[in-house]
């Protein structure tokens, strides 16, 4: 366990692990897809193609 503390390559993978998470950002990009027939929607509350209303939202960083 002592030779890990001063490992330069698990320190740099602990920053980038922090960093994603404490930076991140509010711009990412958001795919509706309805559940039904998996057509790729645009901000609608029910599927144009097939009329369901289970649509799920990805949220992509």
């Amino acid at each position: 366990m002592q030779g890990q503390k001063n490992d330069p390559k698990r320190q740099s993978t602990m920053r980038k692990a922090l960093a994603a998470v404490l930076c991140r950002r509010d711009d990412r990009t958001i795919i509706e897809e309805c559940r039904r027939c998996g057509t790729t929607l645009e901000s609608a509350s029910t599927c144009p193609s097939c009329g369901s209303n289970d649509i799920v939202e990805y949220r992509l960083s």
